[in-house]
């Protein structure tokens, strides 16, 4: 394998970030509670804060910048030289979209 240490260490610890982000998002999904109108006699649902989205992207975030890094370091896909048909190719970017 062709990939040093440090690089690997970065690409974990991204990948372990953005698994906190995750997480803290699915902790602080927004609630709702149902609060009658004040004009008719019709209720509607207020939400609090949605600090769960700002988590949710900033995982995304930093999945795609790992992503991006392991692409251009092992010079894969779009990085590399032309994208020659076969095999391997299909694979790499079927693989590559699976995995998001």
């Amino acid at each position: 394998m062709g990939v040093s240490i440090p690089i690997l260490v970065i690409i974990i610890a991204l990948d372990l970030i953005a698994f906190v982000f995750a997480v803290g998002a699915e902790r602080r999904r927004s609630t709702a509670t149902v609060v009658p109108d004040k004009y008719d006699e019709r209720t509607y649902c207020m939400y609090g804060s949605d600090a769960s989205s700002v988590y949710g992207l900033a995982a995304f975030g930093l999945l795609l910048i790992s992503q991006t890094v392991i692409n251009g370091i092992t010079k894969c896909l779009c990085f590399g030289k032309g994208m020659m048909g076969g095999k391997s190719t299909t694979s790499a970017i079927f693989f590559f979209v699976f995995s998001w």
